[in-house]
């Protein structure tokens, strides 16, 4: 199979970089054919690909120019054409993220030759001009059941009143150009978040839960070092101040890893606690090692997280997870079985499940975690359902190239 994957970067910025990365290696190493089709950037891993790959809009700098790229970007459409060309065609599209840089551009290029589209949801973009949910520093659902004006109101975007309408007005713009209406399928990464998009009038039938998936160790790792670990963003919606007040309660040894905004705050809050302990940011490897010896990873989110990689990750050397009961991680986390949950913001829950999780014997926990693992996030499940996916809209797009453009008023 000849598979079109389309995201943003060639580089790894965030976890939706890292899944589509992943997911081409998956099918690759299956035997399967991946053509990536991203944004140029010199950050970019080294590929033979990068002479198709468009510019994006510049939204710091936003000349003319590139404020009507990030609308309806024509360099993408034509550069992807000529990939089309050369490649002679493929079996189907996956699209991740491409709203804002590739745009919906690449969609008519795509149903102009009758090409099976199919999109990963990385976040809630269809039902939150902002992709978040949130606003100011409190999880918010105003858009999905009603006027996705909402944003501009309460300037979502950065507390900026000019930004918040450009976010607003590119998500109508999205949407009248076919960002729902020529994707044949959606593939949420929670239940969570198909419940969401439902709920924000994307058709059901084109919704399905698939989540993300880690590469699941041959074992899992018989011991531990005593410590309990948070990796990923430094930032305040994550729950950090949460986790480190039930700490400096507790007096458990907790590890900290990651970079962000908050990283100062961090610091401060830290100094003179002997059982706090900042790591800053740590490459693939070293989190590897923190996790095979820890004790348990917490993830304290306090907005609606999707599907965690660091839920996965963790899972996935038989490490056991506390994480919040919000969004999509209670779906990765057997409470009582291979982790515990809490609810966000509650300190004395969390020290309540970090006692739990300590009560329980580890070789125990460690090995339901690594079997659910096995059983519901293995790279060889995920791949099974990606293909069987694949197979059904390709099955379905026969002699329906061309079909909707009549209903939009335009073509390409």
């Amino acid at each position: 199979m000849k598979v079109l994957q389309v995201s943003h970067n060639y580089h790894v910025v965030g976890g939706s970089d890292a899944v589509f990365f992943a997911t081409c290696d998956l099918l690759k190493n299956a035997g399967h054919k991946v053509v990536p089709f991203c944004i140029d950037s010199a950050q970019n891993k080294p590929t033979g690909w990068d002479r198709y790959f468009p510019n994006g809009a510049n939204t710091k700098a936003a000349p003319i120019r590139d404020g009507v790229r990030y609308f309806y970007n024509l360099e993408a459409k034509r550069k992807l054409e000529n990939l089309l060309d050369d490649v002679g065609g493929v079996d189907v599209a996956h699209l991740h993220i491409y709203h804002g840089k590739q745009t919906p551009a690449i969609l008519h290029a795509l149903r102009k030759r009758g090409i099976p589209i199919m999109q990963t949801l990385h976040e809630y973009k269809l039902a939150c001009p902002v992709y978040t949910m949130q606003r100011g520093h409190s999880p918010c659902s105003l858009c999905v059941e009603g006027s996705n004006w909402n944003c501009l109101r309460h300037r979502c975007k950065d507390g900026s009143f000019s930004r918040s309408l450009i976010m607003a007005a590119e998500h109508v713009s999205s949407r009248l150009l076919g960002d729902v209406r020529f994707i044949d399928r959606f593939l949420c990464v929670s239940n969570f978040q198909k419940q969401v998009m439902e709920r924000a009038g994307i058709p059901p039938e084109k919704l399905f839960t698939l989540h993300n998936f880690a590469n699941t160790a041959g074992n899992p790792r018989c011991g531990h070092g005593g410590y309990f670990l948070y990796f990923g963003r430094i930032e305040k919606l994550k729950g950090l101040p949460t986790l480190l007040s039930a700490f400096k309660r507790n007096g458990h040894h907790l590890k900290i890893a990651g970079d962000g905004h908050w990283r100062a705050e961090l610091e401060t809050a830290i100094k003179g606690l002997p059982n706090i302990e900042y790591l800053g940011f740590q490459n693939r490897q070293e989190v590897q090692e923190l996790l095979a010896n820890a004790q348990a990873v917490i993830v304290p989110s306090e907005w609606n997280e999707n599907c965690p990689m660091s839920v996965l990750e963790a899972k996935s050397l038989g490490c056991p997870v506390i994480g919040t009961n919000i969004g999509g991680i209670p779906e990765l986390i057997q409470d009582g079985i291979d982790g515990a949950l809490f609810e966000p913001g509650d300190v004395d829950g969390l020290i309540s499940a970090v006692e739990c999780i300590q009560s329980q014997a580890f070789v125990e926990l460690s090995n339901r975690a690594w079997q659910d693992s096995m059983n519901r996030f293995s790279s060889q499940a995920h791949l099974k359902m990606l293909l069987a996916h694949y197979e059904k809209i390709i099955r379905r797009s026969d002699a329906r190239a061309g079909a909707d453009w009549p209903a939009l008023g335009i073509h390409p």
